[in-house]
């Protein structure tokens, strides 16, 4: 039995054993090779969702990580980018952590939440739109939550989120990373895995976005190849935003869904509604170059 699959299957029995292979790798440093070992374990084991797979689809999210109190970008992202016939199943989950999750903003929207692969197919059919609720689709990881809170660092599974959307083989996917290290690891695994993505950090702030204060820092996985970019809000022909208040979410809930609604309606505050068209740009940009 390999690692991966010993730490997965055996979290429940045996938790202290699985936390400190998980805090030694976490000290090692883990490399493009251990998530590809892991992502491989994990897809085995979860329940997938059956796709045309020459039928576009799309995902947009993020690693989260970055602590900071800004926007929650992706689950708008994602109904926009549905809305202007780019088909996504949006992979996420509750927050974790203090902040706001997608799938708090989804609930709390009225949202259909998708939990069975019947639910996600209807929502792609009938509005090109599927709020995929990880836990669901990935209970092989139900005995690793509270091994993971025990340890108070982050772990592997932090960075294989996003790759393991269970519609997968997705057409192409925007990937953000609050850790440019961590970063070049997933893009190595998207290449390994033959996964079309555009994985993004933001070099002013840390966010896992495309920055509206400066340079991002691209990793552009596509055709087996890994391209480093540099992307500037100047780019897209928009000003930067320098001050980091002006695009920081609010500490509520119904905050973050009135700034969801604004967002998409396109009445946000100014330089929030930047950030949000700018990554919107980015993410149509990357599809369109897929396919």
């Amino acid at each position: 039995m390999s690692t991966a699959k010993y730490v997965i299957d055996r979290a429940g029995d045996e938790p202290e054993v699985v936390g400190d292979i998980l805090r030694e790798l976490h000290e090692r440093g883990e490399t493009a090779d251990d998530l590809v070992e892991y992502l491989t374990a994990l897809e085995a084991r979860m329940v997938r969702v059956e796709w045309n797979e020459h039928q576009p689809l799309y995902d947009v999210c993020g690693t989260g990580g970055s602590g900071q109190r800004r926007v929650n970008l992706s689950t708008a992202l994602a109904a926009r980018l549905a809305g202007e016939g780019y088909p996504v199943a949006k992979h996420g989950n509750k927050a974790q952590s203090g902040r706001i999750g997608s799938f708090d903003v989804v609930e709390a929207l009225g949202e259909w939440v998708c939990k069975t692969p019947f639910d996600v197919r209807k929502g792609l059919d009938e509005r090109q739109l599927a709020y995929v609720y990880a836990p669901a689709f990935h209970p092989a990881l139900r005995d690793l939550g509270p091994v993971r809170r025990g340890l108070g660092h982050p772990t592997v599974f932090n960075y294989l989120g996003p790759l393991l959307n269970p519609c997968a083989p997705l057409t192409a996917q925007l990937i953000g990373v609050s850790d440019p290290r961590v970063g070049q690891l997933m893009a190595a695994a998207c290449r390994e895995m033959a996964i079309n993505a555009l994985l993004v950090h933001d070099t002013v702030w840390g966010l896992d976005d495309v920055s509206p204060s400066g340079v991002t820092l691209g990793w552009q996985v596509q055709g087996g190849e890994i391209v480093e970019r540099e992307i500037h809000p100047s780019d897209y022909g928009m000003e930067v935003v320098s001050d980091f208040a002006q695009i920081a979410g609010g500490t509520t809930l119904a905050e973050a869904v009135t700034l969801h609604q604004s967002l998409l309606a396109g009445d946000a505050p100014a330089p929030q509604q930047q950030f949000f068209d700018l990554n919107y740009l980015v993410a149509k940009e990357f599809f369109d170059a897929v396919g």
